[in-house]
């Protein structure tokens, strides 16, 4: 119902702001990483998500679409609600949680309140399909800012090289804004990684 809310940031609390759009005031549950980009006082933006429960309606909202995707990707897995997926945000970046998918490393998630080993295995599992290396390498990061081909590229590069999964998406993450193409990408990475 609403792709976005903008206006006035006037209250910042532990795990939600309000923003203030011509007089009416928002109340829009989000992660910490989100509420950072917040100013008290100045105009924020957040992309949101509407729950509606009988008895309620809450509102979730996100700094980037990237984070907001991923919600909705969290959400569409069994036993895992908004408040637990907005869980997983707080403590998880978006190329974090992809990352953690794609190398099948279901214990990156026991630091997010409320998810057990089995939740955990299922999150890894089921998340499987709609997770992709995009998800992986961005982070929220405009896409332009480097060759998605060429970061792809790398990362397969890397895992033929024997890296783990996991490892190569991290390595090409940090080194991602540092050059254009496939090469330039794993060269950057290895002498980052020391090898």
């Amino acid at each position: 119902m609403y792709a976005y809310i903008s206006g006035e940031v006037v209250q910042k609390a532990a795990n939600y702001a309000v923003i203030d759009v011509g007089g009416v005031g928002y109340q829009i549950f989000t992660d910490t990483f989100s509420l950072n980009t917040l100013k008290t006082g100045e105009t924020g933006k957040l992309y949101t998500y509407l729950k509606v429960a009988e008895a309620e309606m809450t509102l979730y909202g996100f700094s980037t679409t990237e984070q907001k995707n991923m919600f909705e990707k969290l959400i569409t897995i069994s036993g895992i609600g908004p408040k637990v997926a907005a869980s997983v945000l707080c403590v998880m970046r978006v190329n974090d949680i992809a990352a953690a998918v794609i190398s099948g490393d279901d214990k990156a998630f026991a630091a997010v309140p409320g998810i057990g080993k089995k939740t955990a295995q299922r999150l890894v599992l089921e998340l499987k399909e709609k997770v992709d290396i995009e998800d992986a390498i961005t982070d929220g990061v405009d896409m332009e800012m480097f060759a998605q081909d060429a970061a792809s590229e790398a990362v397969a590069a890397l895992s033929g090289l024997g890296y783990n999964r996991q490892e190569a998406v991290a390595a090409i993450s940090a080194v991602k804004n540092l050059g254009d193409s496939a090469e330039e990408l794993v060269s950057l990475a290895l002498k980052r990684m020391g090898r």
